[in-house]
């Protein structure tokens, strides 16, 4: 799976600017799904500035890290989630600070922010405050229940929140009967989810505002955009009016599942009964799958011996003749990659989805890009996760005040 690339012919070069060039961005969230939001419009090229405390976003605090570790600036859920952005640092505690940030926000054309309508109002900004100031700004704003409501206030985790969406049950049922809850998705995927929901909404405010010049409140609870991404999972219990099934864990099916080959794992899912055929003409059309009139028997009649079947029959290939086989026979079917296998891909290499940046003090690796390609859109040149505090002189300088370093920290500007 890990083949030499060479560029295809239907790749179109882009040669316009990126789509959000020109868009200026002050981001005041921590974590993932505000910062997410951020590096999202930050990748298809609007500037970013992200506003830190004295301390630093708390990702910068989460393991796991790269060399050297631990360090503030080499957390790996930091470096993921904060590329192409400049870091300033504000003591929101002072008077100076919280109005330097004001004054950043009213040079900006969207202000994300993950805080919560009491912490908003802490700071002076309230939502529809800041509206009736700076008419054309957008706040986008991504927070664990939404700014209304009850719930609005109230203090979460990522754990908790995956419950409260109910998306944590699919987590279960996908993992077996034999799981203990309680459980989460791994890789920040419900996280990932509200900074997404944010990013697409913020899109389309901007659309709006370059329609009739006004800005507007985006409003995105994460549990409900957890709520939105799992609507296989919430359907099925609104139907039958219970939780989704626990099926009992194991390898292949009749249906597919996981098949274990000579070099590694596929997984191969046949639910529909064209699925079904490919499966049974790629492995060679075997007498046990059909009736004495040569029809092909259905899958569910099948049952654990067709599932030894199909385990037999990949367990003696390598897992590229099994995925190939299947893939030319419209029966649906993935390797199991590990990450350095996605990333050295032939796929990936031909779309150039990762490309390498440049880290002062972490190693230089390789990171994704937006996923999507515009033909007219260039991609803009994306720079590492900011250093802490980065950019604060030159932020005030380009933006607010001609300050010397040790003027702006006598004014709340830390870095």
């Amino acid at each position: 799976m890990t083949t030499q690339s060479t560029k295809s012919s239907t790749t179109v070069e882009a040669t316009g600017p990126p789509l959000l060039e020109g868009i200026r961005v002050v981001e005041l969230a921590e974590d993932i799904a505000g910062p997410f939001a951020a590096k999202l419009l930050a990748d298809a090229g609007a500037e970013t500035i992200k506003v830190e405390s004295p301390g630093g976003d708390t990702a910068r605090r989460t393991a796991p890290f790269a060399d050297p570790a631990p360090h503030r600036e080499t957390s790996t859920t930091w470096l993921a989630f904060n590329t192409s952005k400049r870091s300033v640092v504000l003591d929101l505690a002072s008077a100076a600070g919280r109005r330097l940030l004001h004054e950043l926000i009213s040079n900006a054309d969207v202000f994300v922010t993950d805080r919560t309508p009491q912490q908003l109002d802490d700071l002076d900004l309230n939502p529809h405050d800041l509206r009736e100031r700076l008419p054309q700004l957008i706040i986008a704003a991504v927070t664990p229940f939404g700014l209304i409501g009850g719930a609005s206030e109230w203090p979460s985790t990522a754990l908790t929140r995956a419950h409260a969406s109910g998306s944590a049950a699919g987590v279960r049922r996908n993992l077996g009967a034999s799981a203990a809850p309680p459980l989460m998705a791994g890789a920040n995927v419900h996280e990932a989810d509200g900074g997404t929901a944010l990013a697409l909404a913020t899109w389309a405010a901007l659309i709006v505002r370059d329609r009739d010049g006004h800005g507007q409140i985006v409003d995105v609870s994460s549990v409900e955009a957890m709520m939105n991404m799992d609507r296989v999972d919430i359907s099925i219990a609104h139907n039958d009016g219970g939780p989704p099934p626990m099926p009992p864990r194991k390898g292949g099916s009749a249906f597919g599942g996981r098949l274990e080959c000579v070099d590694g794992h596929l997984i191969a899912v046949t639910p529909q009964a064209h699925q079904w055929a490919g499966l049974i003409k790629a492995m060679g059309d075997p007498d046990w799958a059909h009736d004495s009139d040569g029809n092909l028997i259905d899958r569910l009649q099948l049952g654990e011996d067709a599932a030894e079947a199909i385990e037999e029959w990949a367990g003696a290939r390598t897992r590229d003749e099994v995925f190939r086989a299947l893939q030319v026979n419209s029966a649906p079917a993935g390797p199991v990659l590990r990450p350095s296998e996605v990333m050295d891909s032939e796929q990936m290499q031909v779309r150039e989805f990762f490309d390498v940046l440049e880290h002062r003090i972490a190693a230089d690796a390789r990171y994704p890009q937006f996923a999507a390609r515009w033909n007219r859109a260039g991609r803009p040149t994306r720079t590492a996760a900011p250093l802490l505090g980065s950019a604060s002189s030159d932020a005030m300088r380009d933006h607010l005040h001609p300050w010397t370093p040790v003027q702006a920290r006598r004014a709340g500007v830390i870095g």
